[in-house]
C-alpha cells in the first residue's frame, strides 16, 4: 500500500483496459491522482476529447466512493520528457503531503511507456497488459462509422468502453466536430495507405517560421486537414 498512487494517461477515450489500471490504483492507495496528458491539445482523430471529457469519463466509471477519492491533474503536453517530468512531479507535490508515499501505477506496452522509470522514488506498481484493448481501435471504429453503421459500431464497443464513455462517443458523434474528425481521419488513413509501399521508410522535411513584428505575432488559419480551421505559426513541407 501506498498514501498516494498516480495513474499516467491520456484516457482518448477511457476504456476497460484503463478502468482495470484505476482500481489497482484505488485498491492501493487511499488517494489516486489521474494524470491526465495531452490536456490541452485541440480536438482531433488522435485526441478527440477535452480533458474535461475525459475525466467525467473516469469518474462516471466509478461508484461514487471511489470518485471521492480521485483528483484529476490536467498537464499539457512539452514534447521534452525533463520539463513534463518536472511538470508532472510540481503538480503531484501540491496535490500530497510532503512526506507522502507515493506509487506509480502503469504497465510497459511499448516505447511510450518508458515514462515509467522517469520517476524515482516512486514506487512502480506494475500491472500486467489487460487483454488486446486499445484506444486506437476505439478511436478508428468511432471514426470509421456512418451515421447508418454508427450504432452498430458503438454496440460493438460495448465490451471495451464503459458506458460513460460509450455516452461521450454519442454526445460528441451530435456535434459539428464529428464530421470534420472523421474527415480529417480519413485524410490520415489515406495518406499512411499511399506511403505504405515505398522501398524505405519515408521522410517529410518541414519548416515553420516565426515572424515577429512590433510584439505581435503572425499566425495563419489552416485551410485544409489535419487541423483545419485551427490557428497555427505560417510553413509547410520542403519540396
Amino acid at each position: 500500500m501506498v498514501d498516494t498512487a498516480i495513474y499516467i494517461g491520456r484516457f482518448e477515450p477511457v476504456h476497460n483496459g484503463h478502468l482495470a489500471l484505476l482500481r489497482r490504483a484505488l485498491d492501493n492507495a487511499a488517494h489516486v491522482i489521474v494524470v491526465i496528458g495531452s490536456a490541452w491539445q485541440a480536438r482531433s482523430p488522435k485526441n478527440p476529447f477535452t480533458w474535461q471529457e475525459r475525466e467525467a469519463m473516469l469518474r462516471d466509471a466509478l461508484p461514487p466512493a471511489d470518485r471521492s477519492r480521485l483528483q484529476v491533474l490536467p498537464v499539457r503536453d512539452y514534447y521534452n520528457e525533463a520539463v513534463w517530468v518536472k511538470a508532472v512531479r510540481k503538480g503531484v507535490a501540491a496535490l500530497t503531503k510532503a512526506d507522502a508515499h507515493v506509487g506509480l501505477v502503469g504497465h510497459f506496452k511499448d516505447a511510450t511507456s518508458s515514462y515509467l522509470g522517469a520517476f524515482p522514488g516512486w514506487q512502480l506498481i506494475h500491472v500486467e497488459r489487460q487483454g488486446d484493448i486499445d484506444a486506437t481501435t476505439v478511436r478508428d471504429t468511432f471514426f470509421g462509422a456512418t451515421p447508418e453503421t454508427l450504432p452498430a459500431a458503438l454496440h460493438r464497443l460495448a465490451d471495451q468502453a464503459p458506458a460513460s464513455t460509450l455516452r461521450a462517443l454519442e454526445r460528441l458523434a451530435q456535434t459539428a466536430a464529428y464530421p470534420a474528425l472523421q474527415e480529417e481521419w480519413a485524410m490520415l488513413r489515406s495518406y499512411r495507405a499511399a506511403w505504405a509501399a515505398a522501398p524505405y521508410p519515408p521522410v517529410f522535411v518541414t519548416v515553420d517560421a516565426l515572424v515577429r513584428c512590433q510584439n505581435r505575432i503572425l499566425l495563419i488559419r489552416r485551410a485544409h486537414a489535419p487541423g483545419k480551421g485551427l490557428r497555427a505559426v505560417p510553413g509547410g513541407f520542403i519540396e
